[in-house]
């Protein structure tokens, strides 16, 4: 222990017959290429390295190299998965420490998780309590509560719409809220601020699904044009602005749809509990229209959400909240992906470790 009380010593340790100290470059270069829960310890190894692995520009660098993802699993509690586990070893699902655990009814209060970006994870572990929180190093921050109330004119029986994810441009982390179908409000984390939109949001929120997904710089839904077809609808978290992408041709206008990710494109999937399905639609490229693909599913669902390429040539699914399936895009064959200690249900979303705070714009 130094002079100040802390486990912390004061410059890097010197020990008799130790290697030299190292260039500050290439201590840079060793320790980004470190997990994260490994850099979380070695923040106390010394000022130094604490003051380094803290920078932005290092928590940035670090982000650009991070490659390990998970799969987050909600339900009445939180599981991480590894999605890379060691060659022949055993898949388990481990059980998280999050924002008011201790505090929950497990048996009663279903962990939602409302969006995920570099590495920070939206979540709600009761009603109306809404966190931001990095499930690696456990730091997490609560969004303060905005009440809306519904214009005189405005069905409240409309779905609430929400969203998360980082805005490029401007550097910042936002939460999203479409409510009553026509007042968006928008929680920076920069400014730790609510702010309404002046931006007119003219669709049908009947039957959306209220989860948005995040991709390059938005936030997307799909809703119906009042009286209308069904569109997806875009949220640019920079610009603070809707624009909607167009659908493939030819899809049944009447049934229920929702919006997913694999690998970097926008997927377009079923999600009505009524009728099974053997297909979604992958867009190779962002906002064009032909270049949407369709692809073929053996094992019917009523549905879906691909998740992950798993291991290079199969994808990862989470299919009717109960299963996760791997399934060969070539012919669309399936089998069941096995996990030790995976809830009965659940929604599953994929994260990356990072150590990105969701603390870190706070008194700046």
């Amino acid at each position: 222990m130094n002079r100040k009380g802390t486990n912390e010593v004061d410059e890097e340790p010197s020990h008799k017959g130790a290697m030299p100290k190292l260039p500050s470059e290439l201590i840079t270069e060793i320790l980004i290429r470190l997990p994260v829960k490994s850099l979380c310890r070695f923040r106390c190894v010394c000022k130094r390295w604490r003051s380094l692995i803290s920078d932005p520009h290092f928590v940035k660098l670090h982000l650009d190299r991070a490659e390990r993802k998970r799969l987050i699993l909600g339900s009445y509690s939180l599981h991480s998965v590894d999605c890379e586990p060691p060659l022949d070893d055993r898949v388990v699902a481990e059980q998280l420490d999050f924002p008011l655990k201790e505090n929950l009814n497990l048996n009663d209060n279903y962990v939602e998780i409302f969006g995920s970006s570099n590495g920070l994870l939206c979540i709600m572990p009761k009603p109306k309590r809404f966190f931001v929180f990095n499930p690696t190093t456990g730091e997490s921050r609560e969004i303060p509560f905005l009440s809306v109330a519904p214009p005189s004119d405005t069905n409240v029986n409309q779905s609430n719409l929400f969203g998360f994810g980082y805005a490029p441009s401007v550097d910042d982390y936002k939460f999203v809220r479409v409510s009553y179908g026509c007042i968006t409000n928008v929680f920076s984390l920069r400014t730790n601020l609510w702010k309404t939109v002046q931006e007119k949001f003219d669709y049908d929120l009947s039957g959306s699904l209220s989860l948005g997904t995040y991709l390059h710089g938005s936030v997307h839904w799909v809703a119906r044009i009042n009286e209308g077809p069904v569109v997806i609808v875009a949220f640019d978290l920079s610009e603070e602005k809707f624009k909607e992408l167009p659908l493939p041709a030819a899809i049944p206008n009447f049934d229920l749809f929702n919006v997913g990710v694999l690998r970097g494109c926008l997927c377009l999937l079923h999600s009505s509990g009524l009728s099974i399905h053997h297909e979604f639609w992958l867009m190779n490229e962002y906002g064009m229209k032909d270049s949407w693909r369709q692809i073929l599913i053996a094992e019917p669902y009523s549905f879906l959400k691909p998740l992950c390429y798993w291991k290079t040539n199969k994808i990862l699914m989470a299919k009717d909240l109960t299963q996760l399936v791997l399934c060969h895009p070539k012919d669309g064959t399936c089998k069941d992906f096995m996990v030790e200690g995976m809830p009965i249900e659940f929604h599953a979303d994929l994260y990356v470790e990072s150590l990105v705070s969701p603390n870190f714009f706070v008194g700046t």
